[in-house]
């Protein structure tokens, strides 16, 4: 069972193993590039992504699509859009690649956090991760270059690892996203950075080797 910060089962996992709620969720896999919901759709179920990865997506005038963010492995959504009373998507949801979601009825989960306290507790660890996360990329953004982008954040994502290797991104679009730069940039760059002795890259995770370097950069 996935493990948060704190050393509790994650809330996703515990959603999966609830000895009630558990068997309530309806199961679904989607197709790369597949549209899950479109913006304006009705909010009636809450998500668990259990494999893949989705993309929150808008259109300019001109047709270009602007990527908000991502909702990985263990990641619940709409969250922050129920809570705060939108009951619908102002977003269209897409499949990034093959994506499995585990679906509950939003009048079950609300009922789960009224009624388990645990559920609640570990409800809003996962929020307050999720807050924090993405007060960090705001932070990140206010850098100029990208080997500011990419040293701030090496040395957040370092601090909240658990076993001393950071966890990147499903894929490097995805963390070109998140940094709001081009893909092959941060590709090169990263791999300068890497050359130079800051940290080194293994396949999804990434190993600090110069933090006070990576300081000093910022």
């Amino acid at each position: 069972m996935e493990r948060d910060a704190a050393g509790l089962p994650s809330f996703a996992s515990s959603c999966l193993a609830h000895p009630v709620y558990g068997d309530l969720l309806r199961r679904q896999t989607y197709k790369t590039a597949e549209t899950v919901h479109a913006q304006g759709a009705p909010i009636r179920e809450f998500g668990i992504v259990t494999e893949g990865c989705l993309k929150t997506a808008r259109y300019t005038v001109d047709g270009h699509e602007l990527c908000n963010g991502y909702f990985e492995k263990d990641d619940v959504f709409p969250e922050l859009l129920y809570f705060t009373g939108e009951k619908v998507y102002t977003y269209n949801l897409l499949a990034v690649r093959k994506t499995t979601v585990m679906w509950l009825d939003t009048s079950f989960f609300e009922l789960m956090l009224r009624t388990d306290s645990q559920m609640l507790y570990r409800f809003m660890l996962y929020l307050s991760k999720r807050g924090l996360k993405n007060q960090m990329l705001l932070c990140c953004l206010r850098y100029q270059t990208i080997r500011e982008r990419i040293a701030f954040w090496v040395l957040w994502m370092d601090d909240i690892a658990q076993d001393g290797c950071v966890e990147l991104p499903a894929s490097q679009t995805i963390w070109a996203n998140e940094l709001r730069v081009s893909r092959s940039s941060l590709n090169q760059e990263a791999k300068r950075m890497e050359k130079q002795g800051y940290f080194r890259m293994d396949g999804c995770r990434l190993v600090v080797l110069d933090r006070e370097g990576l300081e000093l950069l910022l």
